[in-house]
């Protein structure tokens, strides 16, 4: 039984547009298939939960960007159930990361007919000690959360994500907190050891190297348990952080002297005030937070063939 998500909201609505044409191929007319329509913020977590709670022989389908993919794992109660993934939100980062390519039907098939699995090891988290939280792409704390909580407020994203250029609604709300934005005070305990940070602009942790719309933020990072890099930039000026970011699509910004990415199996941070972070793009704030990789690997399909080798 293939079961789909649909948040029809995504992508300023190009999800819904692409389950339509996904309901009028031939590949979806054989399917034995059920589908449901997020209708509010968490409404996925809540399906997924409820889809998961019976996971054989069930594969879920998610059709929307990486806020939809995220509600969903985190609505997992089962890893047995197989998740897929066809793009079509504003970055897409997930899809990437998991060399998911092609046209909705192209995927489609390859869900159907190449029967293909690889494990993905996604991250857990906590904020201010509450409950454990997943998170499937990044979580990121400081200037990059300032900048992801700016686009997301932002007037002109719509207008931009309905043009496919949602990518650019990022780069403007980087320049723009960019002029107002100081560096944090934190202290790192990774694998127990502790530093302190005094003029920290961001750390993130990634479980593959793309976030951001296509951004290679950790260019080295690679889908595997137990271990996850993490990048710290910190002691730049204000206008070399505007070219370290020019470079991040090409990956090369990781030659700044003051880019450190290193790999922890836990890391924990701590700050004297409340910092924003994000995780899959979604935007909070806390003072503290624990992170490590889910010990139990969930697994993807419809993924394309070269990245499943």
């Amino acid at each position: 039984m293939y079961i789909f998500i649909i948040n029809p909201k995504a992508g300023s609505g190009r999800a819904l547009k692409v389950f339509s044409d996904i309901q009028n191929s031939a590949v979806y007319r054989q399917m034995d298939s059920q589908y449901f329509f997020t209708e509010y913020e968490g409404h996925g977590e809540a399906i997924a939960r409820k889809i998961s709670a019976d996971p054989e022989g069930k594969t879920i389908i998610v059709v929307g960007g990486d806020g939809t993919i995220h509600e969903v794992m985190n609505g997992l109660i089962s890893t047995e159930i197989r998740i897929a993934f066809i793009p079509a939100g504003s970055g897409n980062d997930f899809a990437r990361g998991c060399g998911i390519k092609g046209k909705p039907e192209e995927i489609l098939r390859k869900i159907i007919e190449h029967n293909m699995v690889r494990p993905y090891w996604i991250g857990n988290y906590t904020a201010d000690g509450y409950g454990v939280r997943k998170f499937v792409n990044s979580i990121g704390f400081g200037f990059d959360a300032a900048i992801a909580h700016a686009a997301n407020q932002s007037s002109y994203r719509r207008f931009l994500n309905a043009l496919g250029l949602g990518t650019l609604s990022y780069v403007i709300a980087l320049i723009y907190v960019l002029m107002y934005y100081k560096p944090m005070s934190m202290e790192l305990e990774i694998d127990n050891e502790k530093r302190i940070l005094k003029d920290c602009w961001m750390v993130t942790i990634a479980n593959h190297p793309y976030y951001g719309g296509g951004m290679k933020i950790i260019p080295t990072a690679v889908i595997q348990p137990n271990v996850f890099p993490l990048l710290i930039i910190h002691s730049i000026s204000k206008w070399k952080v505007l070219a370290l970011f020019i470079t991040v699509f090409l990956g090369i910004h990781t030659r700044f002297k003051e880019v450190e990415i290193l790999e922890a199996t836990t890391l924990k941070i701590t700050a004297e005030t409340s910092i924003p972070f994000q995780t899959d793009g979604q935007t909070g704030k806390c003072s503290s937070s624990l992170i490590s990789k889910q010990k139990e690997a969930v697994h993807i399909t419809g993924i394309d063939e070269a990245w499943a080798k």
